[in-house]
């Protein structure tokens, strides 16, 4: 029987060849420590069909797609990322092709992040290795963009996710990461109370009643009007390449925009000197504890709340957020909801671009950027 595994001092877990595997933990678990465990720089053991892989480590039996699509391109557009790959391995193009469509000839830094990371996910799974680990495939991506990578994503995968929905109808078997590695019924993801328990996603979160104020912004962008009221959540959604990222960019100086990348948003030494030394804000975010540290050393859900603290403390009334629930856990994502909750009741407004389902359920009202001109 053809396995991988992956051995280390707190479990194992196996990928048959023919299954899709699925690998849950709140952040900070070490989900994407033990997938890099194949890079062959940790103490933890990968072996495939019984021989120790990082003995010859043939790259060609077994792949990855790192959280950061930045730290795996080799070329400017899918195109010639394909062209240089099929120097080296055996290359399915169409799958490259089907997943950028008109993409496919574009450079990477002119892509939006959804994009980029379809860029490295089909870029690795066009040379077919055996084995494949997934590090978080569906963040950023939209509906569309996630059903289209689900039809190529083949046996023999490992997946890491925080979006329990996208992953609990195509694994064949899942494993949770705490203090050990407990393998779990499939089934269990449809349960909320046992995805709360264990910090994980996939649970439904009530809308957050207020009644709307005065309106506090009217400016119109390239692609949509954008008005809001005090205490309104107005969501941006669409399709990958819509321009919500962009949006939010023409934004910028009207209100606080917090954009994907947190650690490009830091300017202070510490988590307190961020929110203008506020022991008022720091208390209400719950980051006292946290006060002395640099922003840089927390987890992503932790800096994304230092964000939006900094933003409450900067008295603006209207905050804006691209696609803040990425990377977000369970625990984090009812953290964002207290965050809104108090937003609201402060009667700031608050923009989101998102197409996450999570979010989508806290909208007061929403602008579908596909349907814009």
């Amino acid at each position: 029987m053809l396995v991988l595994s992956i051995i280390s001092n707190r479990g194992t877990v196996e990928v048959d060849k023919n299954e899709i595997v699925g690998l849950l933990g709140k952040n900070g678990a070490g989900k994407t420590t033990l997938i890099k465990s194949v890079l062959c720089e940790s103490q933890n053991q990968v072996m495939i069909d019984g021989r120790d892989f990082c003995e010859d480590r043939d790259y060609s039996k077994i792949s990855i797609v790192l959280q950061e699509p930045y730290s795996q391109i080799l070329a400017e557009t899918a195109k010639e990322e394909t062209e240089l790959l099929s120097r080296y391995h055996k290359v399915n193009e169409e799958i490259v092709k089907n997943i950028m469509g008109e993409y496919y000839d574009k450079r990477f830094l002119e892509l939006s992040d959804g994009y980029k990371r379809r860029f490295v996910i089909s870029t690795t799974l066009a040379s077919m290795p055996e084995y494949v680990l997934l590090d978080e495939p569906f963040a950023n991506l939209d509906k569309y963009s996630s059903d289209e990578v689900k039809k190529i994503i083949p046996k023999g995968s490992l997946i890491t996710e925080h979006r329990v929905k996208e992953i609990r109808d195509i694994v064949d078997k899942v494993y949770i990461l705490e203090d050990k590695i407990m393998g779990v019924d499939k089934e269990k993801l449809y349960d909320e109370n046992f995805l709360k328990f264990h910090g994980l996603r996939g649970f439904k979160l009530s809308k957050i009643e207020s009644s709307l104020g005065k309106e506090i912004l009217d400016v119109r962008t390239q692609k949509a009007r954008i008005k809001v009221k005090e205490s309104e959540v107005l969501c941006l959604i669409g399709r990958n390449g819509a321009g919500k990222t962009t949006t939010l960019k023409q934004l910028v100086g009207k209100v606080y925009v917090i954009f994907q990348n947190p650690d490009l948003q830091f300017f202070c030494t510490t988590v307190k000197e961020e929110v203008k030394n506020r022991e008022e804000v720091l208390s209400l975010f719950n980051l006292k504890d946290k006060e002395d540290r640099s922003p840089y050393t927390l987890s992503y859900g932790e800096k994304m709340r230092v964000l939006i603290a900094s933003a409450y403390a900067s008295g603006r009334k209207v905050i804006a957020l691209d696609e803040p629930s990425v990377g977000m856990d369970g625990n984090s994502l009812l953290s964002f909801y207290e965050m809104i909750k108090l937003l609201k009741e402060e009667k700031r407004g608050i923009i989101i671009a998102t197409h996450d389902e999570d979010i989508i359920n806290m909208c007061d009202s929403i602008i579908n950027l596909d349907e814009s001109f």
